[in-house]
């Protein structure tokens, strides 16, 4: 298998976009548990730091993802009612919508808060003037839109066991490594 999709399968490149953001947004997720405002104290403030560098990596990925399906041709529809093409075409607007929102709004309203975004071990200094009214707010989007990507993204998932499992089709073998 290449790297790049061919008119049955994904290729290495977009696999290892997907599977990578899916490793990324787990961790991340995992790490955010608890209550928002102690990962800004001393105690949590590796896995704060982790965090935001999970979420930093998971934006510059998918800019990378968008911008590898900009050369790369993705394989051939499966064929399936309307309604379930329709619904794929949603969920993957929905998902690549809160893969950058997810993130924008973790940095705005960090900044808003007055705090610095750390990427990779260093720390992003708030480019806007503090708000921290709205900063508050934007965080509360943020956990709330955090939640959201777990359920389309379950959903996403669900719907390619269903494929898998009850229409037999070449869906999930197309983006499974090995398959």
């Amino acid at each position: 298998m290449g790297l790049r999709s061919t008119s049955s399968r994904y290729g290495a490149g977009a696999r290892a976009f997907h599977w990578l953001t899916v490793i990324l947004i787990l961790a991340a997720y995992v790490l955010s548990k608890g209550d928002r405002y102690s990962l800004y104290s001393a105690a949590a403030d590796s896995i704060r730091r982790i965090h935001e560098t999970l979420g930093m990596l998971v934006f510059m990925i998918v800019v990378l993802q968008l911008l590898w399906r900009l050369i790369d041709s993705r394989p051939a529809e499966q064929p399936m009612p309307r309604w379930a093409a329709v619904a794929a075409r949603l969920v993957r607007f929905a998902l690549y919508t809160l893969l950058i929102a997810i993130p924008a709004t973790a940095v705005l309203g960090t900044w808003l808060e007055g705090l610095p975004v750390t990427l990779l071990g260093f720390d992003i200094s708030p480019q806007i003037a503090q708000a921290h009214g709205l900063g508050q707010l934007i965080i509360e989007i943020h956990t709330a839109l955090g939640n959201a990507i777990l359920w389309v993204a379950g959903g996403h998932a669900a719907a390619a066991l269903f494929h898998h499992f009850y229409l037999r089709d070449k869906v999930l073998q197309s983006m499974v490594w090995g398959g």
